[in-house]
């Protein structure tokens, strides 16, 4: 799955979160297809707050 912003992946990973915490019968197929998309959504937001903070570093070094 590919996101366009993260927001969007932000929001389909508490949409995953919510189907977990909801679903006492999901089966194993539909825990193992939700699990890796919110593995996607996950690292997709992760790696666009680092690149963020990395961002906000070097505008703060240019500053000093």
């Amino acid at each position: 799955m590919k996101f366009d912003n993260f927001e969007n992946a932000l929001e389909e990973l508490k949409k995953i979160v919510q189907i977990f915490e909801d679903n006492d019968n999901i089966t194993i197929d539909e825990l193992l297809s939700n699990y890796e998309k919110g593995m996607e959504a996950y690292h997709y937001c992760s790696k666009k707050l680092d690149d963020t903070r990395k961002k906000i570093k070097i505008i703060d070094e240019n500053f000093e």
